[in-house]
């Protein structure tokens, strides 16, 4: 078969071909018509670095940044928030009639996003996380800032009892190594001390002997 040959299969079948197209457009057209528009609301929160130098106190204080941000995460996407959230705000009113609330806190934090915004000039898993973004999508723009706003206001809250957790554990132990230092140095004072006055009553025994032995 040569060109000629399609051209005119394709002049002789041009309903077949242009029908399902134009039905494929229609159907197109009227899904996105009657698909719900979703907004999404986000903010941006900066992150502050620790003020503690790493040197100091590493382990308590300096934290993987990445880390701290999820587990803030975890914490405020747990089920019994999301629950309080959704009941709070009655959201997907439609999905919680015909779906388990299980369902439905998945819904949620599918809708849910955090995504790290890193110094440009910095690559790799090493990169310094300056600031996060949490955003979510809903049917109703105002919702969605609403939504967008508590879930900003509960990050910041368990940010802030984490931190203090940190901060009174940091406390402890700054306090524990003073603790340990001073008794460190108050032993070896006694034992400096000790070895001082036994010296001087060695000198004094020599000095006496001394005496004893001219009076002969």
């Amino acid at each position: 078969m040569d060109v000629e040959d399609y051209i005119d299969i394709v002049r002789r079948h041009k309903g077949w071909i242009v029908g399902p197209m134009l039905a494929c457009l229609v159907i197109g057209v009227v899904t996105a018509y009657l698909w719900p528009d979703t907004y999404v609301s986000s903010a941006t929160i900066r992150v502050t670095p620790p003020q503690v130098p790493e040197n100091f106190v590493k382990m308590n204080v300096n934290q993987d940044t990445n880390a701290r941000i999820n587990t803030i995460y975890q914490s405020v996407t747990s089920r019994t928030t999301l629950t309080n959230i959704i009941n709070l705000h009655q959201l997907y009113p439609r999905d919680r009639l015909r779906l388990p609330l299980l369902d439905v806190i998945e819904q949620m934090k599918k809708d849910i996003g955090v995504r790290f915004i890193t110094n440009s000039r910095e690559a790799g898993p090493r990169a310094t996380v300056q600031a996060f973004e949490i955003s979510f999508s809903y049917e109703n723009r105002i919702v969605a800032q609403r939504i967008v706003n508590d879930l900003v206001s509960r990050f910041i809250d368990e940010n802030v009892r984490v931190s203090s957790e940190s901060s009174t554990q940091t406390t402890d132990f700054l306090r524990e190594q003073l603790e340990l230092r001073k008794r460190e140095l108050d032993e070896v004072e006694e034992k400096l001390t000790k070895f001082r006055i036994g010296r001087h009553k060695t000198r004094c025994c020599w000095r006496l002997g001394s005496r004893h032995s001219r009076s002969r």
